[in-house]
């Protein structure tokens, strides 16, 4: 399991253009065979910063997603509007 949390930082006179975009992007990826999460967070502390959580099964699931052509359409897209972005990738810490 993959996990990837996008960081943006995107000023108040961007947000609405961003948010149009996010929600496409949230849209089309939830409905990926790969995808098991994917929603955008608002930062409560800093109202510019937004977070996009994902979780795919696999990195396979992964390439699907970045290799889609709204990912490619979408994603270049929104860069102008960020004055800051910044991707982590994560794995799942297991208790079991």
């Amino acid at each position: 399991m993959i996990v990837l949390i996008a960081k943006s930082v995107v000023t108040e006179k961007n947000q609405a253009a961003f948010l149009q975009l996010a929600q496409k992007m949230v849209e089309e990826t939830r409905k990926e065979q790969g995808c098991i999460f994917y929603d955008l967070v608002r930062d409560t502390n800093e109202a510019d910063v937004f977070y996009f959580v994902e979780k795919y099964v696999d990195q396979a699931a992964v390439d699907a997603h970045t290799s889609s052509q709204y990912f490619k359409t979408y994603v270049p897209q929104m860069q102008p509007l960020r004055e800051d972005s910044h991707l982590s990738r994560c794995e799942l810490v297991s208790f079991e």
